[in-house]
């Protein structure tokens, strides 16, 4: 498959790098798992099979040989051959098809499964772009390998779609109990807004808490940890994040909860609800 219009920010995303945390290498992959995952449910591809993520702005394709794709996650008007398809199925390709993906409507990522998933070599583990361990992001020109002559069966039928919820569930972190009762009532009864400030690093949160909580020595911190800064600000990190930090870790974020923000526009309001 070529790139004959590259996309605002794309990439090789699989299930990331689980292995390597102790030298600094910080997780990657999807970050919306359950559309990129559903994807690959619908193809009948293996779990962690490596899809296409965009941002915002999906770009044009064109097909070398004959194939079956699937486009989840974030609405955006989807294309082949210049015909309108659906997101959420599986549409059979033929050799010279161009696939056309518009701008991003409702949500952030888009995602472009294939049937076998997409061909690029392993790195630490992972297929998933990272600067400085990989490629960084597809541009112009690039031609990316999938395998030939699968064929696809949906079996999606008991995998659900992902949901467009405000909730976003979680557990107390090491430092939650460092809050006082006011600071947690704050935290867990009131909405926050998503800031301009997101990328595949981390989002921030435009509201503040009140916050007189020292910061720590430098401890671990995942995909989904809340982080309170000394301005009061909430910095929720995703797949990109650094391996450690030295803000207090307040929430963490269940895996679902992850993917779900990262479909929040600026603005979107989001509640934190402890298990």
């Amino acid at each position: 498959m070529t790139i004959v219009k590259s996309g605002f920010y794309c990439s090789i995303q699989d299930l990331g790098r689980i292995d390597y945390r102790h030298l600094g290498i910080p997780h990657s992959g999807v970050m919306d798992e359950l559309s990129a995952s559903y994807a690959n449910a619908c193809l009948d591809n293996k779990k962690g099979s490596a899809v296409i993520e965009i941002i915002g702005v999906g770009g044009t394709y064109i097909f070398s040989e004959p194939t079956f794709i699937c486009i989840t996650g974030a609405k955006a008007m989807i294309k082949v051959n210049s015909i309108a398809i659906e997101q959420y199925d599986s549409i059979k390709i033929q050799t010279g098809d161009q696939l056309e993906i518009g701008a991003a409507v409702d949500g952030n990522f888009i995602y472009l499964g294939i049937a076998g998933g997409f061909e690029v070599p392993e790195v630490l583990g992972s297929k998933s772009f990272f600067k400085g361990i990989t490629k960084q992001q597809l541009t112009k020109g690039d031609t990316i390998s999938y395998r030939l002559g699968m064929s696809s069966t949906k079996s999606v039928a008991k995998f659900p779609k992902p949901t467009n919820s405000s909730i976003l569930k979680c557990f107390p972190g090491p430092e939650f109990h460092f809050l006082n009762r006011k600071q947690q009532e704050q935290l867990l009864n009131s909405s926050f807004t998503v800031s301009k400030n997101w990328n595949r690093m981390a989002f921030q949160l435009n509201e503040k808490i009140d916050n007189q909580l020292i910061q720590l020595k430098s401890s671990p911190v995942l995909p989904g940890t809340v982080q309170l800064t000394p301005s009061g600000q909430l910095i929720i990190l995703m797949k990109d994040a650094q391996t450690t930090g030295g803000y207090p870790r307040i929430l963490q974020l269940d895996k679902a909860s992850i993917s779900i923000l990262s479909q929040k526009r600026k603005g979107t309001s989001i509640d934190f609800l402890i298990l």
